[in-house]
């Protein structure tokens, strides 16, 4: 596995995370610098909306989330997966439920029972488009990478102008050994919305592994101007250089 797929598990990871608003994610190498402006920016948007989706639950499913919290925050994970089912119990036909439950899954490692749950989260609701990135996360950490990328394909059939989706499309065509492919990819990412430094870089990272480092460096380069100071652009820049220079 090259850096850049490490780079793009460790951010699946954290999509997981995030999802489970009671207690924080917990950053893996390589580190948060990953993320740039525009990935926290709809992160954080995203985290907002389900706050406020969870603030209109009923009170007893509110209830249920206050205790799933206390108990994570106490370090007791099979707690929280027992009081999640008496949520699941009371109320198995709402979406940020599922969506809640099986980031708890996920957090316990139970990788099937996360990607079932995301799965229900989109049936109940297709237009929430970070469940599905959840569920395309998850399936490649299991290494259902074709199925990972089946998730991504419906999503962008939805959101056909989201760079996440397409940056996520094209580091599974990577992860799949389809890089002409996955460069495609980064150029519909690259045109789509929110503009991110994130994908120019991670696209550089793909051209300077491919040894086409001119076209990288454009990246990395193209990636400063949109963020300066963004780290991951500086790192990929200074190789980069030093490999050329060589």
């Amino acid at each position: 596995m090259t850096e850049r797929s490490r780079r793009w598990r460790w951010l699946a990871c954290a999509l997981l995370a995030m999802a489970c608003a009671a207690a924080p994610a917990q950053p893996r190498t390589p580190g948060i610098a990953d993320l740039d402006n525009a990935y926290r920016q709809e992160m954080q948007a995203e985290q907002a909306a389900l706050s406020a989706r969870i603030a209109q639950w009923p009170a007893d499913a509110r209830e249920f989330n206050a205790r799933i919290g206390q108990a994570l925050r106490a370090g007791d994970a099979a707690a929280s997966l027992q009081i999640a089912g008496e949520l699941d119990a009371a109320h198995p036909d709402q979406a940020d439920v599922q969506n809640f439950i099986a980031s708890l899954h996920a957090r316990a490692g139970d990788m099937p029972e996360a990607s079932r749950r995301w799965g229900r989260a989109l049936q109940l609701a297709p237009d929430h488009r970070w469940f599905a990135v959840r569920l395309a996360g998850v399936q490649a950490q299991s290494g259902q990478l074709a199925d990972a990328l089946a998730t991504v394909d419906a999503l962008l059939a939805r959101s056909p102008n989201w760079s996440i989706a397409h940056n996520l499309r094209a580091g599974l065509l990577h992860d799949l050994g389809r890089d002409p492919e996955a460069l495609a990819a980064y150029a519909s990412a690259i045109a789509a919305a929110p503009p991110s430094a994130q994908i120019l870089s991670n696209r550089g990272d793909l051209l300077a592994a491919l040894g086409r480092p001119a076209e990288a460096v454009a990246d990395y380069q193209r990636a400063l101007a949109l963020q300066p100071g963004y780290a991951r652009a500086e790192a990929g820049l200074a190789s980069t250089l030093v490999a050329v220079q060589r």
